[in-house]
């Protein structure tokens, strides 16, 4: 958009459901033309929105400029297609296009000089040669013109081409419509294929009486003939076609009002002016009066509803207000597969997806895949109790109350909100349904049934039909059912599932995979071989796991008859069509594969992948060996990696997977395969995989080079976060809302890469600086970033620096690190930091990083230093470790000595005589009796400074009872590690903040003026009452005494200064 001034011009493109891509724009400053590129279906157009000047000359400026910038693109783009359209203020014909009449055409001469050089046609008039109809009067009607219109490039078939002109409520103005059907076949209307329940209407008194006497009609009906599937699916579609005629009605109504006003608009318009009669001329204003009525009820009504949203929702952390800056440039259905005809697209799109879920399931192999891991770890006696016992009333209602809110409802259009209203009542009726349905085996037809969305996958081309990614929408009673299993399945998961798996699982995150995979390369020199990742992709993986692997693997690990004959009773039968732009595919059956919005569908491909990782580990590849440790596989559901010895192993491990890929259904896709050398290899490839410097794995760039690392990753996300708070500077936000964006448009973006690598100082910086500037609108920084962080209680506005977040993380590293030290994701640094005593000994000494006597990768050296932030080595003669001191020095590192440490000597203390001396080398050997060469003795006791032996004599220290060499037990220890497993993120900050913030100077000015001011109560008052925080923000603004006031206004003559 480009505004205007305060009383004249600006234009504004919209779009809505836009299928092209919008390749450039830009606009004037005044508020005269907005310009776009566009690409539709490989078709390059110029979309002009102009707004003429009140003159000739002003007009004449405006077509030179818009020629300039036309010419500019026809140079990028020569086949550029014209539309230029809006309100050019100047009429094509005098002659035709104004009342009364004009034979002069002087302003004119230079539109049509415009549309000769580029070709370009008057459209509507091209259709309509004699027609004399008008977009502009005056209130009495005495003066009209056609000042709005379309030119189009001539080039365009005009039988594409429908253009018109309509009445429109609220302005002078007429609206000129254009549809122009660059695919010959888009002319068929595009329609919704399935009805959606609108939630309103489960806001009427009487839709709640009708439903209630629905439901107890088809209960009692089911109870009395013991049909209860019938039943039910008989309930949905009188209680679906009920709603469906009780909300059409009152819409029906309205719009047959507004269309009977329009067609009368229309028809009074078409009269010539000479012939309309003064009664003529009254109706027509009567009619406008009645549109514009119209309309303004309906934005009454949508401004009082997005008010109250506001008020409710506005600069809060809720979907309605990301929602306002989210764009959906793209309709998320397939409209064109290099095949114009939508028909072919559809029974195109039917057949692929019919082919994708064929199945080609082979029993025997399945069976001999299945022998060859006879171990694996079953559910227990009592979990498969757990999992096999009947559904329960409480389990329903449950599964109902956990529908997720404002989600698109299956083909039967029946919402989460219609299931929540009606729990109490529809819950017995559910679980006869269920009941019924696995004693017969069989699902009622409808819940069978499900929609596939097709989701374009980012930065792939969306003419292939392979980079369109399936979510299945399922109805909600079918999700009902499916949701009661995934509980129980999910219950038992720990206990058959290996820590190498991280997808889908509680208490298990992405980031580990990243961190084991970033270890094996920062600590490459663990490893003697000439060892290789391999990052491995299944093809279409959630798609084409066979329904027969999954029962037999249900079987495999133990789940009972009931459970798995649950399983099986959901997939049977199991069918989908497609979303297309005009309407649906036909029906195809899922012989294999698993929907992509079943709450179920997870767990059971994870139980899949665990027989994938079971059998890797007994087969004779061979892993890597590091840190006394050899490792063969991590996982993130499909997203499977190996780790493989050398080079021989990587034709062995496709050969391995193969044997699962013919069991399972799952197929490798070698095209997509990559492999990564902890060493130098000069192979470009192996076995048909590529050798890559770098990879992207799990949204990461993994590359060798540490420096590089974080420029890689953060480069991308800082520009796109640039990007995003740019754009939401365009509204008119308090400063709480701007903050709020930072975290939810700014934070958020970054945490993700910053909870697995290291953050160098310059990233740091910009990120913060990024944040800040967003506060201030890029301008003036009226108040210190320290005071910006404090409470609300203190006169802040509780921003969050990404400094201070990231050594959260690192913290939050450590905490995972302390639950399980040696686990597979922490083996390698547990191994590292045991060569110092162990990082919980590391933790409680008197480090310096770059003293260290070990070679440290740049990620735990962050987490060292987060952590020496919070936790101060203050002077105590009992925690003044001899090891890791930075002043106990041996050839510029620290020192340590595992064969003292492993025999008690940890703190200089306990070489100290009774006298305040250090212990001589024989008083050493009879107190300690170690066999310390005398080197190792000097090297010790020779870097202790004489300061701190000074500090021991004024300190001497009888009891020499070690203390616990346990970080937790401290104070900073009880705040970063609870023992209660929770999250703590809020704590765990504030230890960093506490230095930062600090009292806001005002305080000390409004004290000199005011005495006793209860400042907590001054801060907090305007939250505790309704105000909108545009309101909030006066008052912020007028205490912290940056709100503009008499002398800065008169200085800007923003007011007179009488006033």
């Amino acid at each position: 958009f480009s505004h205007g001034s305060e009383r004249s011009a600006g234009v504004i493109t919209l779009k809505n459901k836009f299928n092209g891509n919008v390749m450039h724009s830009e606009m004037d400053s005044e508020g005269h033309f907005v310009l776009m590129i566009i690409n539709i279906d490989g078709t390059f157009l110029l979309l002009a929105n102009v707004y003429g000047y009140n003159s000739k000359s002003g007009n004449d400026f405006l077509l030179d400029a818009l020629e300039t910038r036309i010419l500019f693109w026809l140079s990028k783009y020569p086949n550029l297609l014209l539309l230029v359209g809006g309100d050019f203020n100047t009429a094509p014909d005098p002659s035709l296009d104004r009342w009364p009449p004009s034979s002069n055409n002087s302003l004119s001469c230079c539109l049509n000089t415009f549309m000769q050089k580029f070709h370009l046609i008057d459209i509507w008039r091209v259709k309509n040669p004699k027609a004399r109809l008008f977009t502009w009067s005056n209130k009495s009607n005495s003066s009209k013109s056609r000042i709005d219109f379309w030119l189009i490039s001539d080039c365009l078939n005009r039988n594409i081409v429908i253009t018109s002109i309509m009445p429109t409520p609220l302005t002078d103005h007429k609206a000129v419509s254009l549809q122009v059907f660059f695919n010959a076949n888009a002319a068929q209307t595009c329609r919704n294929c399935y009805w959606k329940l609108n939630n309103s209407l489960l806001k009427h008194e009487k839709v709640i009486e009708d439903i209630l006497s629905l439901i107890k009609n088809f209960w009692d009906k089911a109870q009395i003939s013991h049909l209860y599937c019938q039943n039910w699916e008989l309930f949905k579609f009188e209680a679906a076609k009920y709603l469906r005629e009780y909300g059409s009605s009152a819409a029906k109504q309205r719009k047959k009002e507004e269309i009977n006003v329009i067609t009368r608009i229309s028809a009074l318009t078409q009269i010539p002016p000479e012939n309309l009669s003064e009664e003529d001329k009254t109706e027509l204003a009567l009619q406008q009066s009645k549109l514009n009525d119209i309309y303004k009820l309906k934005a009454e009504g949508a401004f009082v509803r997005s008010r109250r949203r506001w008020l409710e929702e506005g600069e809060q952390h809720s979907s309605y207000f990301f929602k306002l800056e989210k764009s959906r440039s793209k309709f998320s259905s397939v409209r064109r597969l290099n095949i114009d005809d939508p028909r072919k697209v559809s029974t195109y799109c039917s057949n692929f997806y019919k082919d994708l879920y064929k199945s080609e399931f082979d029993e025997s192999a399945a069976l001999n895949f299945m022998d060859q891991i006879p171990d694996v770890r079953t559910v227990k006696e009592d979990q498969m109790s757990f999992c096999d016992r009947p559904i329960s009333i409480s389990e329903v209602l449950h599964a109902i109350r956990r529908l997720k809110l404002n989600k698109s409802p299956g083909t039967d259009g029946l919402t989460s909100e219609f299931y929540i209203t009606f729990a109490d009542q529809l819950a017995p009726f559910l679980l006869n349904v269920y009941i019924e349905s696995l004693i017969n085996q069989s699902l009622p037809p409808t819940l069978s049934q499900g929609l596939l969305t097709l989701i374009p996958k980012p930065k792939k081309d969306p003419t292939y039909i392979d980079n369109w990614r399936p979510i299945c929408l399922l109805n909600n009673d079918y999700k009902i059912l499916a949701q009661i299993f995934a509980k129980r399945l999910k219950a038992v998961l720990n206990d058959i599932i290996d820590e190498t798996q991280s997808g889908f699982m509680a208490n298990r995150h992405i980031s580990n995979n990243i961190r084991l995979v970033l270890d094996l390369i920062d600590y490459a020199d663990l490893c003697e071989d000439d060892s290789f990742i391999l990052f491995v992709d299944f093809c279409k993986a959630f798609d084409t796991i066979e329904h027969g692997f999954i029962f037999q693997a249900l079987d495999k690990f133990g789940l009972g008859s009931y459970f798995q004959n649950a399983i099986k009773t959901m997939y049977k039968n199991a069918n989908c069509s497609i979303k297309l732009q005009a309407g649906t595919s036909p029906r195809f059956n899922l012989n294999r594969g698993i929907r992509q919005g079943c709450p179920i569908s997870p767990y059971l491909f994870l139980i899949c992948a665990q027989l994938l990782s079971d059998y890797i580990k007994r087969s004779p590849l061979k892993g890597i060996t590091i840190a006394d440790k050899e490792i063969f596989i991590s996982q993130l559901a499909d997203d499977t990696t190996l780790f493989l010895k050398s080079a021989s192993q990587v034709q062995m491990a496709i050969n391995t997977i193969n044997a699962f890929s013919l069991a399972s259904g799952l197929h490798l896709n070698i095209g997509k395969c990559e492999l990564l050398a902890l060493r130098n290899c000069s192979s470009l490839s192996i076995a048909g995989i590529p050798v890559k410097e770098s990879v992207n794995y799990l949204g990461i760039i993994i590359n060798k080079n540490q420096s590089t690392r974080c420029s890689l990753n953060f480069t991308q996300i800082l520009d796109k976060t640039q990007r995003k708070l740019n754009a939401w500077l365009q509204r008119d936000l308090s400063i709480k809302g701007r903050v709020l964006l930072t975290k939810a448009e700014g934070l958020s973006r970054l945490t993700y890469a910053a909870l697995s690598l290291d953050v160098n100082k310059e990233t740091l910086a910009d990120i913060d600086r990024i944040l800040y500037n967003f506060i201030w609108k890029n301008r003036i920084h009226y108040i210190k970033r320290s005071v910006l962080s404090n409470s609300y209680q203190h006169g802040g506005v509780n921003f969050l620096d990404f400094s201070s977040l990231n050594n959260v993380f690192k913290i939050n590293w450590i905490k995972q690190f302390f639950r399980n030290p040696t686990s597979i994701w922490n083996f390698i640094p547990n191994y590292i930091f045991s060569n110092i005593g162990g990082l919980n000994f590391l933790l409680l000494c008197n480090y310096n990083i770059d003293k260290i006597p070990l070679k440290l990768s740049n990620f735990h050296k962050q987490m060292l230093l987060s952590w020496s932030l919070i936790y101060k080595h203050n002077f105590s003669p009992h925690r003044y470790y001899i090891w890791n001191n930075r002043d106990i020095l041996y050839k510029h590192k620290s020192v340590f000595l595992s064969n003292w440490f492993d025999n008690g000597i940890h703190s200089v203390a306990q070489l100290i005589n009774p006298v305040g001396g250090l212990l001589s080398y024989s008083e050493f050997m009879n107190t300690y009796g170690l066999p310390v060469p005398p080197k190792e003795y000097a090297i010790v006791f020779d870097a202790i400074p004489a300061g701190v032996l000074m500090l021991f004599r004024d300190h001497v220290v009888n009891d020499l009872t070690p203390l616990p060499l346990d970080p937790t037990v401290t104070y900073v220890g009880q705040v970063c590690f609870p023992a209660i497993k929770r999250k703590n993120n809020r704590e765990i900050r504030t230890l960093f903040q506490k230095d930062r913030t600090c009292v806001p100077t005002v305080v000390a000015y409004w004290n000199n003026l005011y005495q006793n001011l209860e400042w907590e109560k001054i801060w907090t008052l305007p939250s505790k009452f309704l105000l909108n925080n545009k309101v909030k923000e006066i008052s912020f603004k007028i205490i912290h005494r940056f709100y503009p006031t008499r002398s800065f206004l008169v200085r800007y003559t923003v007011i007179p200064r009488y006033f």
